[in-house]
């Protein structure tokens, strides 16, 4: 049997164990409470969302337009201001922040790839966001970024050119290509079949690259040579998605939502990897619902808190595996509904595309509707003080 086949199996296993989310009374959400929200869009839906500090950068995916939020009361959030150009179709997009939140990185895709690309934007004053530079790419789908103490780094994931390392220059704004990896090339497409992170890894004592692909799966490289980046490991069985890692006690974790675009018949799932020898990653567990395998039930966003990861999910709300380590430990978190915008690209009311934690606090976008949503985790003891054990609502939501 391929290995192939043992990850779709596991995954379909899982029902007979994972908590099912219809389960009010054994998956209880006793650790946040709803704080506010943003209707960031009244035309159409939202996409990523990128945090810096007490700025948000949310996509209005549908549109093509980035809002900038102040986060400073986040009971009371409010936009600073919006890029947008005249670009039509909209399709989807990522956005990256540079270190010192002075610069915005949009990598826009579209339903045509002569107005895809990377939008070098200069966010120093957020109520004028301005373009500085554009850098031409076919489908740029996810980009991520890195800061070495020296120079800047920008990493994108391109449909049509493969993965593409650029350094980038502050002075003017401009990313200059260094590297190309055509390889890629055509295993990435669509709304979620792609996801980079570039982080100084604790225990190499050096900076790695994941990139996840639809087609593949995930592949680390060394990046300490950001012009010649060293493929170290990777993990193939499964075609995988937007990603996170997570290094606690010396264990390298890689989460990886399983991708929908190459593949319609692959469940709603966060794969979990244990990446501690870079050479030998292997899958050992598989966080999901019971959802089945279709557009309305797809993992689109992951956050990751030391072992905890929330998860995005597009029908389900956003659920919280307590440990990554054990899919038994399982919540909900509350979920405030809105009515669905009539120029959104997905269908029902709800529909949750992103999540970030900063802090105590945890944001979510919606692609149904224009909602940015903030929630504030709190201790168990006080929520079983104010007797608050129930799922938002009834039913299972997949």
């Amino acid at each position: 049997m391929s290995s192939f086949k043992r990850a779709l199996m596991a995954i379909a296993a899982l029902a007979v164990f994972v908590v099912p989310a219809s389960s009010s009374a054994s998956v209880p959400y006793p650790t946040h409470e709803f704080v506010g929200r943003l209707e960031v869009s009244t035309d159409a839906g939202l996409g990523r969302l990128e945090i810096h500090g007490k700025l948000a950068a949310v996509l209005q995916r549908d549109e093509g337009v980035v809002s900038l939020v102040d986060l400073k009361d986040p009971a009371h959030l409010k936009i600073l201001g919006r890029y947008e150009d005249d670009a039509r179709q909209s399709f989807d997009g990522d956005l990256a922040f540079s270190s010192d939140g002075k610069w915005l990185f949009y990598a826009r895709q579209t339903h045509q790839f002569s107005l895809d690309g990377i939008h070098v934007i200069d966010v120093s004053d957020p109520s004028a966001p301005t373009l500085r530079s554009y850098q031409p790419g076919g489908g740029a789908l996810r980009i991520g970024y890195f800061d070495d103490g020296t120079d800047q780094w920008v990493v994108v994931l391109d449909a049509t050119t493969g993965m593409v390392v650029y350094r980038f220059e502050p002075t003017t704004g401009v990313l200059v290509p260094v590297h190309v990896n055509a390889l890629p090339a055509l295993k990435v497409g669509g709304p979620a079949s792609a996801g980079v992170v570039i982080q100084r890894d604790p225990i190499l004592k050096k900076p790695l690259l994941y990139a996840a692909t639809g087609a593949t799966g995930v592949e680390v490289f060394d990046f300490s040579d950001p012009t010649n980046p060293t493929l170290l490991g990777s993990w193939g069985d499964l075609g995988l998605a937007e990603i996170e890692v997570s290094i606690v006690h010396g264990q390298r974790t890689i989460l990886a939502a399983t991708e929908y675009w190459f593949d319609k018949t692959i469940p709603p799932a966060v794969m979990v990897l244990d990446a501690s020898k870079l050479d030998n990653i292997e899958m050992t567990k598989v966080l999901t619902l019971t959802c089945p395998a279709d557009d309305d039930h797809r993992v689109q966003g992951l956050a990751v808190v030391g072992r905890n990861v929330y998860v995005a999910h597009s029908s389900a709300g956003l659920p919280m595996f307590l440990d990554a380590t054990d899919p038994d430990r399982f919540r909900g978190t509350p979920l405030q509904h809105a009515t669905h915008n009539a120029g959104a690209g997905v269908s029902g009311d709800t529909y949750v595309f992103d999540v970030e934690v900063a802090g105590d606090l945890v944001f979510s976008t919606d692609a149904a509707n224009g909602y940015l949503s903030v929630m504030r985790r709190i201790s168990v003891r006080r929520a079983l003080d104010n007797d608050d054990l129930g799922l938002a609502g009834s039913g299972d939501p997949c």
